[in-house]
């Protein structure tokens, strides 16, 4: 892959090499005090103590005065309590693009989980979202590194700011739900230091007291938490001072991983399976036990839970302030995709408003999974709507539309038929994960609707196939859905209909099904072939199930009389995501996309909401005014976004992701690269993630990472470039303006060209900030990009490679403006003027 220098973009050259520090020296100032108080409570124990430590085993070492580690899920709020506050979920922290911002969002959650009763917060997610399949990618802060860790490092000093425990995960190269906990991932040394460590690098660098945990899968044929190459890595060249901690299913072998490098052997007591003794019986060297023990008392001493002991837990913890910071956070992460012919903010003429889709309590807050959180009493994105519109006396209607991504309801019986008449389908179970050879067993069965074995003479891992007829009862759009624990396939007429594996039905963190949905047109009357396929091979281990669901009366033709007597439609769709799943399709599910062009077509002002987890195909966009994207908003989405619908605030958000315009774009589209074949899946793009992917192989996104539009406009002026007086770092500076008629937000994005020797990335952002400006208002923005984020991964360390260096300013990687053509020389770097 050859670097060029982008369009329009300032330069400077190094005349010479040099390797620059993978990680900043930490100040000798820094908590020396945990240091020597580890040290000394360390001298103290005896080899058993330590192993209970390790063990996680606090109630040995009551005596010791060691405060017991309470731990819970922290990503978006504190999972499985109430009266707790739902923040955004973490990619939709990334759309703030505003480390200030999310500084304060983790330390509301620090508070609160102090508050709970909690001292270890297991948070924040740095992951990197790779490919749109990854269920989990509602989970990461983006596909940069640089945004991921500059974000992470923010909530980690939050949450720690208030005598808590951070624990960032997932160390690394964590990006699909398929296989989690048994693939072996393929990444390059280069990919696996530049792109999946650097989160880590960044966070650890500016809180280097913290724990981090380790990833589920293989990194190159071992498992995270066995490999003491990747341990090293965190501890030695990123420079963990804190310890490490497996994820609650991490590995096979809990004193291997001790031994190679992990330091807390599990998420507390039930989640440690090594026995009393089984590390003091010469299984690892004294050495390990003692810098294991040490690095888990140093993270408790630096972060405070040895003096401010977590109190009583307190039945609310929510306050005002933290409620509305809250629904700050879910403006600042709102990213306006398009917005033809000025649609919004709506028009002070409006009248009358139009909203449709699962818009009430139907609305999704959050993910299923360990970053769910309880929303508690909220407002609903129609209630809020209907409260902001009735300042103005407009006249808001709600039709449903849709029922968005929810399993449907079971076919019932008296619309299946066998192949000799009777009620329901003929099924036909095999052994073995395929649906092929002699049947172990022939029925009827009425329904398809079980969660348990349907019989106890099968296996347990079996296949089965239903066959049949379906009497459709009405003309139109029919929609179907399938939850499987498995993989299920709907063939209706030879078409298929519905496609695609779940792993479990929901995961038990959480309350989201996990459904495959699909749609298809079929006449009253006119009996349909029906196929089911379905196998438990692809389930949780010894885990089965399957519903078979249907929507015969499909709801857009309401919706589009609704939408057509208003002045406005708002279409809120959906998506289900979360852990334990992964994405299947990039469309919309079920019948959302035929909704939305249904109603486009009736109303020309129909702005579409999508709150998904991320990108997803539009085939409809050009036929809609405008485009919103609210990620999962938590408990203040309603809220922001009758804001924002409204012109009370600008959309503050943009994208951490980038859009691809076919399921075909980005990363991972061949078996190779995703999910993987033979156990193994290889990241055979290296580097090129995210943006880097697209700009490497000349893709057109639908729309680019960091994009995202104001209501109002902005011009940049020509950038400046410097070289520090220490010659470590480059300064960019540029003049921004707001040339439009209010107010309004924008997030100023800097990205570098490194040397043509480097054979980097055409460009990587380096450097950002969100700022708002008055009507009228300009002000100067400098940068300062320190030698580190210019360096590449060659041959085991890391290096400023000699030659140009192109800087580019704008408002999202591929709206990059500006050029610099003075000529300053500091320190061996010359700015020049572009190629």
């Amino acid at each position: 892959m050859n670097s060029r220098t982008p369009d329009s973009a300032s330069a400077v050259t190094t005349d010479t090499a040099h390797t620059a520090e993978p990680v900043p020296e930490v100040p000798t100032t820094s908590r020396p005090s945990a240091e020597d108080r580890a040290d000394a409570l360390l001298a103290r124990m005896t080899t058993d103590q330590k192993e209970s430590l390790v063990r996680a085993d606090f109630a040995s070492l009551k005596e010791l005065g060691i405060p017991v580690l309470t731990m819970v899920d922290a990503s978006a709020g504190l999972r499985g309590e109430q009266n707790v506050t739902a923040f955004p979920v973490p990619v939709a922290q990334a759309a703030t693009f505003d480390e200030e911002l999310v500084g304060r969002i983790g330390e509301a959650i620090g508070e609160e989980g102090h508050a709970k009763g909690y001292n270890n917060l297991l948070g924040p997610t740095v992951d990197l979202a790779r490919t749109w399949h990854f269920g989990r990618q509602a989970e990461t802060l983006g596909e940069d590194p640089l945004l991921a860790g500059r974000l992470g490092a923010a909530l980690t000093a939050g949450m720690q700011s208030c005598h808590v425990a951070a624990t960032v995960k997932h160390f690394a190269a964590y990006t699909q739900e398929a296989a989690r906990l048994s693939t072996d991932t393929h990444v390059p040394e280069r990919a696996l230091y530049e792109i999946y460590q650097t989160p880590f690098r960044h966070v650890v660098a500016a809180v280097p007291y913290t724990s981090v945990m380790l990833a589920y899968p293989k990194i190159n044929g071992t498992f995270a938490t066995q490999s003491s190459a990747l341990l090293s890595d965190l501890k030695d060249d990123i420079g963990l001072r804190g310890y490490t901690v497996p994820d609650f299913w991490a590995g096979d072998d809990q004193i291997a991983a001790v031994r190679a490098g992990i330091d807390l052997a599990g998420l507390g007591p039930v989640g440690v399976k090594i026995p009393a003794g089984g590390l003091t019986d010469g299984s690892i060297p004294a050495t390990r036990l003692d810098d294991a023990a040490r690095r888990i008392l140093l993270t408790l001493f630096a972060t405070g839970l040895f003096d401010h002991p977590v109190p009583e837990p307190a039945a609310d913890v929510s306050t005002a302030s933290h409620r509305a910071l809250a629904v700050e956070a879910a403006v600042s992460s709102t990213v306006l995709l398009t917005n033809r012919r000025s649609a919004l903010p709506l028009p002070t003429a409006l009248t009358s408003l139009a909203v449709i889709g699962p818009a009430d309590t139907d609305a999704f807050t959050g993910v299923s999974g360990s970053t769910y959180v309880d929303p508690g009493a909220w407002t609903t994105p129609l209630q809020a709507i209907r409260a902001r519109a009735g300042q103005e006396d407009v006249l808001v209607t709600h039709a449903q539309g849709t029922l968005g991504d929810l399993p449907l309801s079971v076919v019932p019986r008296t619309f299946l038929r066998t192949a000799d008449g009777a009620a329901g389908l003929d099924g036909t179970y095999y052994a073995g994960p395929d649906a092929s050879g002699t049947p172990v067993l022939s029925r009827t069965d009425a329904t398809i609707d079980f969660a348990v074995t349907p019989d106890e003479s099968l296996p347990q891992i079996w296949s089965a196939t239903w066959t049949g007829t379906l009497m459709p009862t009405a003309d139109g759009l029919h929609r179907f859905s399938l939850l499987p624990a498995g993989t299920a396939t709907l063939t209706i007429d030879g078409v298929t209909v519905v496609s695609g594996t779940r792993h479990c039905r929901r995961f038990f963190l959480g309350t989201y099904d996990y459904p495959l949905q699909g749609a298809i047109e079929l006449t009253a009357g006119h009996p349909v072939t029906v196929e089911l396929e379905y196998t438990n091979a692809t389930a949780e281990s010894g885990t089965c199930g399957l519903t078979f669901g249907w929507q015969p009366d499909s709801l857009i033709p309401a919706a589009v009389e609704t939408a057509r007597a208003a002045d406005a439609a708002v279409v809120v769709v959906n998506r289900i995501a979360g852990e334990d799943m992964d994405h299947h399709q990039l469309d919309l599910p079920g019948d959302q996309n035929q909704l939305i062009s249904a109603v486009a077509a009736a109303n020309p002002r129909t702005i579409v909401v999508l709150n998904t987890d991320g990108p997803v195909a539009m085939p409809w966009l050009d036929d809609v005014a405008a485009v919103l994207h609210t990620w999962y908003g938590g408990r203040g989405t309603g809220t922001a976004l009758a804001q924002i619908l409204f012109g009370d605030t600008d959309p503050a958000g943009r994208l951490p992701i980038t859009f691809p315009a076919a399921p075909s774009q980005g990363p991972g589209t061949a078996p190779a690269s995703y999910p993987g074949t033979g156990g193994a899946v290889s990241y055979d793009e290296g580097i090129a993630v995210g943006y880097r992917y697209y700009d490497a192989e000349g893709q057109q996104p639908l729309f680019p990472f960091g994009h995202g539009l104001s209501y109002t406009s902005f011009a940049y002026g020509s950038p400046a470039i410097a070289r520090d007086e220490r010659g470590t770092s480059t300064t960019v500076s540029v003049t921004l303006t707001n040339t439009g008629s209010r107010k309004g937000t924008e997030v100023v994005q800097t990205y570098a060209t490194l040397p043509e020797a480097a054979q980097a990335e055409p460009r990587r952002l380096v450097a950002f900030r969100k700022i708002t400006l008055k009507a009228g208002e300009s002000t100067c923005l400098t940068f300062t990009v320190p030698d580190q984020d210019l360096t590449v991964w060659d041959s085991g360390t890391w290096a400023l490679t000699p030659g140009t260096y192109g800087f580019a300013v704008g408002s999202s990687s591929r709206n990059l403006t500006g050029r610099d053509h003075g000529d300053q020389r500091a320190d061996g770097l010359q700015a020049t003027e572009d190629e």
